[in-house]
C-alpha cells in the first residue's frame, strides 16, 4: 500500500469517527465535546493537507537508500535482484540525488588520477592529519582496504593547491623566458 492510499484510508476513518461523534456530542459535557471536536478536526485537516502535498508531488515510489519519496518527474533507477531461489528477491529503487551522491564518492586512487595528484598524496595527507576536519564529518573515511573520499574534499582542499602549483609553474616559465631574452 502506498502512502497516498494509507492517508486516504485514514481520512475516511476520521470522517466516519466525526459522523459518529456528531451523533453523541450532545450527550457529552461542553469541554469534552469542544476538545474532541478540535482534535478530530485538526487531525482531519492535517491529513488532508498531507494528502494534497503528496498528490501534488504525484509520488508513490520511495528511494531505498534515503527513504525520501521520488517525484513523478524524476527518473529513479529500478533494480529487481534475486541472489538465489531461497532468498526473497530485492526490489531496489534509487533516486537521482542518491545516484549523484554515490558518483561523488571515490577511492583515493580514483581521486588522485582524476585530479592529477601523485599516487599516495591523499594517504600521506590523511596520515599527517591534514584531512582530520573532513574525516570528522565523514567526507573521508576508511573502509577496510580502501580510503573513500568525497568530491567536496578534492574541491576545497586539493584544488587550491593544484591551482597554486600551476600558477608557480606559469611564473617559472615566464621568468625563464624573460631571462633567455
Amino acid at each position: 500500500m502506498s502512502i497516498i492510499e494509507s492517508t486516504q484510508e485514514k481520512i475516511v476513518e476520521l470522517e466516519r469517527a466525526l459522523e459518529q461523534f456528531s451523533l453523541i456530542k450532545d450527550t457529552l459535557p461542553l469541554d469534552v465535546r469542544f476538545t474532541t471536536q478540535r482534535l478530530i478536526d485538526n487531525q482531519l485537516n492535517e491529513l488532508k493537507y498531507r494528502l494534497e502535498k503528496l498528490t501534488f508531488l504525484r509520488s508513490d515510489k520511495k528511494c531505498t537508500v534515503c527513504d525520501h519519496w521520488i517525484r513523478e518527474n524524476e527518473d529513479p533507477i529500478h533494480l529487481f535482484y534475486q541472489y538465489n531461489n531461497s532468498v526473497e528477491p530485492a526490489n531496489v529503487t534509487v533516486c537521482p540525488s542518491c545516484i549523484g551522491a554515490m558518483k561523488k564518492v571515490m577511492t583515493t586512487n580514483e581521486a588522485e588520477k582524476l585530479w592529477g595528484l601523485i599516487p599516495g598524496t591523499i594517504k600521506q595527507d590523511r596520515r599527517l592529519g591534514n584531512l582530520q576536519e573532513f574525516e570528522e564529518v565523514g567526507l573521508v573515511y576508511h573502509t577496510g582496504r580502501y580510503i573513500k573520499i568525497h568530491e567536496i574534499v578534492m574541491r576545497s582542499y586539493y584544488e587550491p593547491k593544484i591551482q597554486e602549483r600551476q600558477r608557480k609553474e606559469k611564473r617559472k616559465i615566464k621568468d625563464s623566458q624573460k631571462s633567455s631574452k
